[in-house]
Parts: structure tokens; sequence; C-alpha cells
């Protein structure tokens, strides 16, 4: 369920997922109960994002091949699932993302980091506070 990709410029999950497969994604978190491809777009159509049948029903089958979301047999349709909560996801990409980063540009992520937070005093107090809370943690250990 690794992400191979990343679109730095893209919003929310669409940074790692396909447009369409944000859209279909989004709403599944959304709907937050298992549901059927008619349901999907259906509410799909609902927000104003109208993805024929045909299209959800491909795109939940390839969110289902790598893993985004898990389907189970519901009379003679599928239930879809996300397998991860949205948070889960956003943990599991950003530390994808910054273990990358870490492995192979280590100094220039952290001088951007650093450079990053101290023009922000609100971000920078909570990465220190989060930054000890880790601390706390590794030496209970």
């Amino acid at each position: 369920m690794d992400a191979k990709v990343f679109r730095p410029h893209a919003d929310g999950s669409a940074a790692v997922l396909g447009p369409l497969e944000s859209t279909v994604m989004n709403a599944v978190w959304e709907i937050a109960t298992p549901a059927t491809v008619g349901e999907i777009a259906k509410w799909l159509k609902r927000t104003g994002q109208h993805i024929h049948y045909s299209s959800a029903k491909t795109t939940l089958n390839t969110l289902t091949e790598k893993g985004y979301v898990t389907k189970r047999p519901v009379g003679k349709a599928n239930a879809f699932t996300a397998a991860l909560s949205r948070d889960a996801f956003e943990q599991r990409v950003v530390g994808g993302v910054l273990g990358g980063l870490m492995r192979n540009y280590r100094n220039p992520l952290m001088a951007s980091l650093a450079q990053t937070l101290a023009g922000d005093p609100a971000s920078l107090d909570e990465f220190e506070r989060l930054l000890a809370e880790q601390r706390a943690l590794k030496d209970r250990r």
C-alpha cells in the first residue's frame, strides 16, 4: 500500500492517488460504512461529482488491488470499506515521503524544515512539543 508517486503540488489524497482514485477514496472515507459501487456513485452525484457507475467500479477495484480499500460480497454486489482511516493513510504517506527524504536528502531536508519552521512560530512551538514527546517516549524505553 506504499505510495509509489508523490505529487507535491496536488491537494490531499491526490498527492499519492490519481485524481479519480482520490475522489472515490474520499467518498469511501466520508460514507464511513461499507458501501456498494452504486451507493458510492450516488453519493458522489449528490455532492456534485458525476462519475459513471462503470468508472466508479473500475476505480474501486483498482483501489482494492492497491490495498486502499477492502471489499466483501453483499448479495450480488460488493461492499467497499477503507482499509485505513484517513488519518492512518495520511500518517503512512507522510512517513513514507519523509523516510525517503531522510535516506536520500537528510541534510537538505533538515535545513529546509528548520528554515520553514523558523518562519512560523506557532508551528515551531508545536514541532518542539512533539519532539519533546518523542524524546520522552524514547527515554521510557
